[in-house]
């Protein structure tokens, strides 16, 4: 997922529990910046809120989403320390301003 003002390229690696940021150069060249356990197991989803200051992240296995601080000069995403129970979240939907849909549509 790419942040708003297209700085930053964010991924989910399901195999290490993490989110991952790169920082998108001139010609779209990728430049790892940082990861950022996701505090649970397997993220299946995630995404970014409509204001670009908040990430959420679906832990399927673990059933709970992760909320963290987007610092908008380096991408970096810090833990607020909310970690919701969820069961088995696969799919997180922004829809409005400061609102989020969660799509609890089971596991595959």
């Amino acid at each position: 997922m790419i942040s708003a003002d297209a700085r930053f390229l964010y991924a989910a690696n399901r195999l290490h529990d993490s989110i991952a940021w790169f920082a998108i150069g001139e010609g779209g060249i990728l430049t790892f910046v940082g990861e950022e356990w996701t505090r649970g197991d397997y993220p299946r989803s995630f995404n970014i809120d409509p204001t670009g200051n908040c990430l959420y992240a679906c832990n399927q296995r673990a059933d709970g989403i992760t909320s963290y601080r987007i610092n908008r000069e380096t991408g970096a995403l810090s833990f607020v320390g909310q970690y919701t129970a969820v069961g088995t979240p696969r799919l997180l939907s922004s829809l409005l301003r400061h609102r989020i849909s969660l799509g609890l549509l089971g596991s595959d």
